[in-house]
């Protein structure tokens, strides 16, 4: 299923989880989340709840 296609709370939901697992990485040290794709699928994700005008936290990502 498309970002475009999602409802809005399954959109939320995996922009929110997406967004969990990477303050997890942070608070652990870690970098598993930090991959190219991930960080696309999380800009698809962002770019559409923006679109829909829904409130999201931002990510931040790790540098």
């Amino acid at each position: 299923m498309s970002v475009e296609n999602m409802p809005d709370e399954r959109l939320a939901h995996f922009y929110e989880n997406v967004r969990q697992q990477v303050e997890a990485d942070r608070a652990n040290k870690c970098q598993f989340t930090v991959g190219p794709t991930v960080r696309e699928y999380a800009d698809r994700l962002r770019d559409e709840m923006i679109r829909r005008r829904l409130k999201h936290a931002p990510i931040e990502w790790p540098s």
